[in-house]
C-alpha cells in the first residue's frame, strides 16, 4: 500500500475501507477487459483490413511508379548520350569548339558595356550625393557663425530710425539701407 492508500485506511473504518478497495479492483479490471474487447474487436474489423490493403496498395503503387520513371529517364539518358557520341564521332572538333565559343564571346562583349555603364553611373550618384553632403556641410557651417560684433551698445533711437526708414518705400533716387 501507498501512504495515501494507508492514511485513507487508517481514517475509514475497516470495512468501508475493503469495499472501497474491492469497488476499485472490480472497476479497473472492467476497464482493462473493455480495452482487450476494443482491441480484439479492432484487429478483427473489416474496416482496418481495407485501410490496410490500400495502404498496401498505395505503397506498392508509389513504388512501381517510381521505379518506372527511373527507368524511363534512364533510357531517356541513354538515348541522348548515344546522340552525342554519334555527333562527337561525325562532326569536327574545330566546328564543335566554335559553336560553344561562339556564344561566350558575344555573351561577354555586351556585358563588359553594361558593366561600363553601370559604373559611370555609379561615380554619378557618388558625385551628386558628395556635392550635395558638401553643400549641406557649408549652410550649416554658414548659419553657426556668429554675428560681427557692434562698435556700439545698441539704443531706443537706432530702433526707432530704423522703422522709419522701413516704413517708407525705396525710391530710385534714396539708395537702400544697408542691414
Amino acid at each position: 500500500m501507498t501512504r495515501a492508500t494507508e492514511s485513507l485506511t487508517n481514517l475509514l473504518p475497516t470495512e468501508r475501507a475493503e469495499h472501497l478497495q474491492e469497488q476499485v479492483s472490480e472497476r479497473v479490471e472492467t476497464a482493462l477487459a473493455h480495452v482487450e474487447d476494443s482491441a480484439v474487436r479492432v484487429k478483427e474489423s473489416e474496416a482496418v483490413d481495407q485501410a490496410l490493403r490500400c495502404a498496401r496498395s498505395a505503397a506498392l503503387a508509389a513504388a512501381r511508379g517510381a521505379g518506372q520513371v527511373s527507368v524511363f529517364l534512364g533510357k531517356q539518358g541513354a538515348s541522348l548520350a548515344k546522340k552525342g557520341y554519334e555527333r562527337a564521332r561525325t562532326v569536327p572538333v574545330k566546328e564543335v569548339a566554335e559553336d560553344v565559343i561562339r556564344p561566350l564571346t558575344s555573351a561577354v562583349a555586351p556585358v563588359e558595356e553594361k558593366k561600363s555603364r553601370k559604373g559611370r553611373r555609379i561615380a554619378i550618384v557618388v558625385l551628386i550625393g558628395a556635392a550635395v553632403a558638401g553643400g549641406a556641410v557649408f549652410f550649416k557651417s554658414r548659419r553657426r557663425e556668429q554675428p560681427r560684433v557692434a562698435s556700439a551698445p545698441p539704443n531706443l533711437r537706432d530702433l526707432d530710425s530704423a522703422d522709419a526708414q522701413d516704413a517708407t518705400p525705396p525710391t530710385a533716387t534714396k539708395p537702400l539701407a544697408a542691414n
